[in-house]
C-alpha cells in the first residue's frame, strides 16, 4: 500500500494531545517531523510535565506558554504557537481537528472523548482502558455525529485489526490472531537464566530451548512451571485482546489467554488446535505469547501476529523453503509484524479519521466481552481496588469473560471495579460483581456510558 496516495491532501491536520506519557511523548515528538500534522495544543493534568514533553519533542521554550482560558489559547495558537493546558476542556473549542486521548486514565477518557465528539472532533483514543469498557458507545456516537472514532496505530488493536482485515481481504483462513507479551523472555544458555524485563529465572538442570516432550502442550507447561516467578501475562495484555474481539469476528479461548511461552519459530506448531499438535481448543481465537529468544535474535515485544491455514501445499512449501513459518505438517504458517512503535506511528490513524473519515480499528465495534477481576485470596471488606503502576490490582487478577448486563452479581468490568472499595468481604475465587462495590460512581462519565451503551446494544 502507498501511503502517499492514501493521504495526498496538502491540508493540515491540528491535533490537541491529551496525556504526555510514554505513548503521548512519542507521537509529540514525532509529529514534528510528520508532514500534515501540527500539535497547536498539548494538555496534562502536570503542567511541569507537559511543558518538559514539548522541550524534549524539540519545541523551542519562545513557542509555549501556560493557558488558562480559551481565549489565551486561541491567540496563542493564531499566532502559531504551542499551548499547554491542564484542562482537557480548553481543547474542546480549540481550531483542531482531532484529539488524542493519551491519558491513561480510564474515567478521564471516557470524559474526553465524549466531549470530544460533542464538539464535533474525531478521537483518536490511546487509553485502552477506556475503549475497552465503553469503545462500543463511543464509537456509535462519533458515527452519529459525522465524526470518527479509533484507536491508535503504535499499539496493538489498532494494528492487530489491521493485519486481520489484510488476510481476510486476502481471503487467508485465520486460525489464531494475537499480541506478544511487552517485554521478552530472553534466555543465556551459558547461565542458564532467563530475563523479563528487570526479573530473572534460573532454568538449572532443564532445557527449555527446545519444546521436546510428546506434545508442544507438554513442552509449553514445562517452560510455564519453570518460569513461574517471571509475569506471564498483564491486565493490559487482555484490554488489548478484549478490544479486538469487539471489533472482529474471532473469540477467545482461555480466560486468561494461554500465553505460552515460545520462540517465533515455534509459533506455527504451538498456535494452532489441538488436533495439529498445538495448544488451542477451538481456532479462529484471539490469544498472545510471550516470546522466547536469545539475546542475539529479534524482539518480538508488542508485535503482532496472525497464524493462517496453508490450503495450497506447493504455495506454501515454496515459501517454507524462503524462510517463511511454517509447522512441520505444511499446514499452518505465521504472518506477523515484530514491532509496535507507539506514538510514533499514530499519524496514519490521525490522518485516517480526518482525511478517508475511517477508522484504522474495528468499523462498528460491539460488546461481546469484558475483562473482568477474580479474587487470588480473600479480600477484605472496606479494601480499595487500588491500581498499582503496572495496572495490577491487589489480590486480583484479570480475565476474559462474555459482557453482561450491569446488575448486582454480574461481573464488574476491571477498570470500572479500580478505585473503588469493597462494600464486604470476597472469598478466594469468587469473581467481582457489581454489588460488592462500595459507593461506585453511577454518575460518571465512565459508568453512564456503560449504561448507554448496554441500552444500545442489549448487552
Amino acid at each position: 500500500m502507498n501511503y502517499k496516495n492514501l493521504f495526498k491532501s496538502t491540508d493540515v491536520t491540528h491535533v490537541g494531545l491529551i496525556g504526555v506519557g510514554a505513548f503521548g511523548r512519542s507521537f509529540l515528538a514525532q509529529s514534528r517531523w510528520t508532514p500534515g500534522i501540527r500539535v497547536p495544543v498539548v494538555c496534562d493534568q502536570d503542567l511541569e510535565t507537559a511543558g518538559k514533553a514539548c522541550l524534549q519533542a524539540g519545541l523551542a521554550p519562545e513557542n509555549l506558554k501556560v493557558c488558562h482560558t480559551e481565549s489565551e489559547a486561541n491567540d496563542l495558537i493564531a499566532s502559531g504557537k504551542t499551548a499547554v493546558v491542564s484542562d482537557a476542556r480548553l481543547l474542546m473549542n480549540l481550531p483542531i481537528e482531532v484529539v488524542v486521548e493519551a491519558s491513561g486514565m480510564p474515567a478521564a477518557g471516557a470524559l474526553h472523548g465524549l466531549a470530544a465528539i460533542e464538539n464535533g472532533k474525531h478521537v483518536v483514543m490511546v487509553t485502552k482502558e477506556t475503549d475497552c469498557v465503553v469503545g462500543p458507545i463511543l464509537n456509535r456516537l462519533a458515527q452519529n455525529a459525522g465524526v470518527v472514532y479509533t484507536p491508535a496505530d503504535g499499539d496493538q488493536p489498532s494494528l492487530l485489526i489491521g493485519l486481520i482485515s489484510w488476510a481476510e481481504i486476502l481471503g487467508f483462513e485465520i486460525v489464531c490472531a494475537g499480541k506478544a507479551g511487552e517485554l521478552d523472555f530472553v534466555c543465556d544458555p551459558d547461565s542458564k537464566t532467563v530475563a523479563r524485563g528487570s526479573q530473572t529465572a534460573s532454568f538449572c538442570g532443564e532445557d527449555l530451548w527446545e519444546l521436546n516432550g510428546n506434545s508442544a502442550e507438554q513442552g509449553i507447561s514445562r517452560r510455564r512451571r519453570v518460569l513461574e516467578s517471571l509475569p506471564q501475562f498483564s491486565v493490559a495484555d487482555l484490554c488489548e485482546m478484549a478490544i479486538v474481539i469487539n471489533s472482529t469476528a474471532y473469540d477467545y479461548d482461555a480466560p486468561r489467554m494461554h500465553a505460552p511461552i515460545a520462540r517465533i519459530i515455534e509459533m506455527p506448531e504451538i498456535m494452532c488446535g489441538r488436533a495439529d499438535g498445538g495448544i488451542l481448543q477451538n481456532e479462529g481465537v484471539i490469544d498472545m505469547v510471550n516470546c522466547l529468544r536469545r539475546s542475539d535474535e529479534i524482539s518480538f515485544a508488542g508485535g503482532v501476529f496472525i497464524i493462517i491455514k496453508c490450503p495450497e501445499p506447493e504455495t506454501w512449501q515454496f515459501l517454507k523453503n524462503k524462510g517463511h513459518l511454517v509447522n512441520r505438517a505444511g499446514s499452518r504458517a505465521m504472518i506477523f509484524r515484530p514491532y509496535h512503535l507507539l506514538g510514533a506511528e499514530t499519524a496514519t490513524s490521525v490522518l485516517t479519521a480526518n482525511h478517508l473519515k475511517l477508522p484504522t480499528g474495528g468499523s462498528d465495534p460491539n460488546p461481546r466481552v469484558d475483562v473482568g477481576v477474580r479474587a487470588i485470596r480473600t479480600l477484605q471488606q472496606g479494601q480499595r481496588l487500588t491500581l498499582e503502576d503496572d495496572h495490577s490490582i491487589a489480590g486480583g487478577l484479570p480475565e476474559m469473560l462474555p459482557a453482561k448486563k450491569m446488575a448486582p452479581d454480574s461481573p464488574i468490568p476491571y477498570y470500572m471495579a479500580a478505585g473503588n472499595s469493597l462494600k464486604h468481604t470476597v472469598e478466594k475465587g469468587r469473581l467481582l460483581t457489581y454489588g460488592m462495590i462500595e459507593h461506585a460512581p453511577l454518575s460518571s462519565c465512565l459508568w453512564k456510558l456503560r449504561r448507554e451503551q448496554e441500552e444500545l446494544f442489549g448487552v
